[in-house]
């Protein structure tokens, strides 16, 4: 017998188990299960939009001079018992902003900050600015779903739109802490270096110690290439024959008498 036929009706076979004594004992579960039965069957639902490429695989089809009377393990690999992927605009949005500006994914962000907001019913994104939420990407995703749901715009429109806006704010903010800094900075203030000027610093150092080693490395190897021409110089000096020599044997070949 098959138990993963009848896997669903747990009841009916566990009685049946009982009854013929493979279970000698009823589980604890069995009498609440049996006073308040299951409404419903789990058993899996195809969706609608499936029945066309399931109805194409149970008929026979005819290949050649045969008759395809099986599934090949190909045929199988259909996502009809699968969950739909959830699919959501907002995300899309997200996708589209981050990739055309990747540094704002640098952007430090506290997992926290969404704790009591997540829903946003307590923000009015008639405006991008809100005072209960730091301007991020995020600010440009809903804005521009408020633009699209009520003032009717399309959605590349409303995000052109959204995100200038953003860049106007982002704009504003920068300035802003500059002039502020620059104010304290007058007044006596004094900032430590971030750790991004640090790390120059370090890699500046660095670089000065690898530029003092490679001039002195280059000094040397010069100086063993100018040794070695020299070298091969002299030797041709010495083992290169003499012009007098050279016409004299030439006067020589042409009388016929031996060289001395």
């Amino acid at each position: 017998m098959n138990t993963s036929k009848g896997a669903s009706d747990v009841l009916k076979r566990t009685s049946d188990f009982l009854r013929s004594g493979l279970v000698k004992e009823q589980p604890a579960w069995y009498k609440p299960v049996a006073y308040h039965p299951p409404k419903q069957a789990q058993h899996k639902i195809i969706r609608p939009e499936k029945f066309s490429k399931l109805r194409k695989l149970s008929v026979p089809s005819k290949s050649g001079d045969l008759y395809k009377t099986r599934l090949t393990p190909d045929d199988l690999k259909l996502d009809i018992l699968k969950p739909q992927n959830l699919r959501f605009l907002e995300d899309k949005i997200r996708n589209v902003f981050y990739q055309q500006h990747p540094w704002e994914l640098a952007d430090p962000k506290s997992l926290i900050e969404n704790e009591h907001i997540i829903d946003n019913k307590n923000q009015n994104w008639s405006h991008m600015r809100q005072l209960t939420k730091k301007l991020d990407g995020e600010s440009v995703v809903q804005r521009t779903l408020y633009l699209v749901q009520n003032e009717k715009l399309n959605l590349m429109q409303a995000y052109e739109k959204a995100k200038y806006e953003y860049y106007r704010l982002k704009i504003e903010e920068e300035t802003d802490m500059n002039v502020t800094r620059e104010e304290h900075e007058m007044f006596g203030a004094v900032y430590d270096k971030t750790v991004v000027e640090q790390g120059f610093d370090k890699e500046t150092e660095v670089i000065k110690k690898w530029k003092v080693r490679a001039l002195e490395e280059t000094q040397v190897l010069e100086a063993r290439l100018s040794n070695m021409s020299s070298d091969l110089g002299g030797e041709k000096d010495t083992q290169a024959p003499d012009e007098d020599t050279l016409f004299n044997d030439l006067e020589d070949a042409e009388s016929g008498e031996p060289t001395q």
